[in-house]
C-alpha cells in the first residue's frame, strides 16, 4: 500500500492505464464484431480513462514539486488543474458520441448479438467497479480530489458498460436500442465531466468556509479572548494540503496596539495548531 498521497496518485494512475488499455482493446473488438455504436462508444470511454490517468500521473509529478520563489505555497493546485483536464477530455468524448448515436438512429443501424461481446462487457463491468472502489479507498485515505475524480470516471464507465450489456440482450426486440443506449452513455459521460470540472474549479477559485468551519473558528476565538467580536470576511485558499485562511476580527476601540497584536497572534497560532491552517488576521475596532 502507498504511504503518501503522491505515491497513491502514481499507483492509481499506472494501474488504471494498464487495466483500461487492455479493456479498451477487447471492448473495441467486441463492438466491431457486434456493429454496436454503444459498445464502441463505451470502449473509447474506457480509453479516455487511460488518457486521464496519464494526465493524473503528470499532474502529480508537477503538483508535488517543492515550493520555490515563484510558487511559495507549492504546486499542489495543479492537482485541480489535472481534474479539469480529466473533465474536459471526458466532455469531448461525451459530445462526440452524442453525434455518433444520433447518426446511427437516423440511419436505422442495428447491432449484431454476440456472446463474445456479452462476456467482454461482463468482465469489464466487474473490473471497472473493482477499480473504482479501490481508487475511492485511496482517495478517502489520502484526501485526494483528483484520485476521487478518476475513481468516479471508472464507476461511470462500469455503469455505462452495464447499460450497454442490458441493451445487447434487448437488441432483438428493438432496432433502436443501441442508438438510444449510446445517447444514455454519452449523457452520463457529459454529466460526470461537468461534476469533475465544477469541483476542481471551486478549489482553484477559493471558497467560503462551511457553517461547521465557521463555528470552529468562532469557538477558537472565544478561547483566546472574550473581547473578540464578529469574525467576518473569512476566506479559505487551498493549495492541496496547505490551507491559508484570512479573516477579520473586531476588538474594543480602546485596546492598545500591542494587546491587539498579541490577541491576533495567539488566535493565528491556535488555528495553526487545531486546524492545521495558516491564518492571517486583520483587526478592526467595534462600536459599543
Amino acid at each position: 500500500m502507498p504511504s503518501s498521497k503522491e505515491e497513491a496518485g502514481y499507483l492509481e494512475g499506472w494501474v488504471s492505464v494498464i487495466v483500461n488499455t487492455l479493456l479498451f482493446i477487447i471492448k473495441l473488438y467486441a463492438g466491431i464484431l457486434a456493429n454496436s455504436i454503444a459498445i464502441i462508444a463505451d470502449a473509447f470511454h474506457t480509453l479516455s480513462d487511460s488518457i486521464t490517468s496519464v494526465a493524473l500521473i503528470i499532474g502529480y509529478k508537477i503538483a508535488f514539486k517543492p515550493p520555490d520563489e515563484e510558487h511559495p505555497f507549492g504546486h499542489q493546485r495543479f492537482e485541480s488543474v489535472t481534474s479539469i483536464i480529466i473533465g474536459t477530455l471526458l466532455g469531448v468524448v461525451g459530445f462526440e458520441f452524442v453525434q455518433r448515436s444520433i447518426s446511427k438512429l437516423i440511419s436505422r443501424e442495428t447491432l449484431i448479438f454476440s456472446w463474445i461481446a456479452v462476456i467482454v462487457l461482463a468482465v469489464s463491468v466487474v473490473a471497472k467497479e473493482w477499480l473504482a472502489r479501490w481508487a475511492l479507498g485511496l482517495a478517502t485515505r489520502f484526501n485526494a480530489e483528483s484520485i476521487k475524480a478518476d475513481a468516479w470516471h471508472h464507476r461511470s464507465d462500469a455503469v455505462a458498460t452495464l447499460l450497454v450489456l442490458i441493451g445487447l440482450f434487448m437488441s432483438r426486440l428493438a432496432w433502436w436500442i443501441d442508438g438510444v443506449l449510446g445517447l444514455m452513455v454519452s449523457g452520463l459521460i457529459i454529466y460526470v465531466a461537468y461534476d469533475i470540472i465544477k469541483r476542481a474549479s471551486e478549489n482553484i477559485l477559493g471558497r467560503s468556509p462551511t457553517p461547521s468551519e465557521k463555528l470552529k473558528l468562532k469557538d477558537l476565538a472565544s478561547r483566546i479572548s472574550g473581547d473578540i467580536r464578529d469574525l467576518h470576511h473569512i476566506h479559505l485558499h487551498e493549495y492541496g494540503e496547505h490551507v491559508e485562511v484570512t479573516l477579520h476580527i473586531r476588538l474594543p476601540p480602546g485596546i492598545n496596539l500591542s494587546e491587539a497584536h498579541e490577541i491576533a497572534s495567539k488566535l493565528e497560532e491556535l488555528i495553526r495548531k487545531e486546524l492545521k491552517w495558516e491564518a492571517t488576521i486583520h483587526v478592526e475596532p467595534y462600536k459599543d
